[in-house]
């Protein structure tokens, strides 16, 4: 891939997150500012770590590869790391499933992007 195309994606990526985490605030500030109990920027904190914590849910996803070469592949990598010889590794047996990207990645990388501005807003208006 080149580097402009890599640029504009983490842009787009960005400036998507950023809208998020303003129309996010300003939703905070709308409801809770009347409320005691929580201040819209300790809201921000909270919804920060939740959008983290689902983002990188959607990223550990298996991506579409098949149950049973996912545990050919741990075997192996496991075979190799205990025993130190070459053994079929990962990319052998990768080779034999289809292999087709079915995970969130791109809304994964989204709420992870969105959950860490978040939290700098948060750090930044202490």
């Amino acid at each position: 891939m080149k580097k402009r195309h890599i640029l504009f994606n983490v842009a787009a990526y960005t400036s998507i997150s950023l809208s998020v985490v303003t129309v996010v605030y300003f939703i905070n500030v709308s409801l809770l500012s009347a409320n005691e109990i929580i201040s819209p920027t300790d809201a921000l904190f909270i919804e920060g770590i939740i959008f983290l914590i689902i983002g990188f849910l959607l990223l550990l996803g298996r991506g579409g590869i098949n149950l049973w070469s996912q545990k050919a592949a741990l075997l192996s990598a496991t075979a190799e790391a205990v025993y130190g010889t070459d053994t079929v590794g990962p990319a052998e047996i990768m080779r034999k499933d289809a292999w087709k990207s079915k995970g969130f990645i791109r809304a994964g990388l989204i709420l992870v992007i969105t959950g860490v501005l978040m939290l700098a807003v948060y750090f930044l208006t202490l």
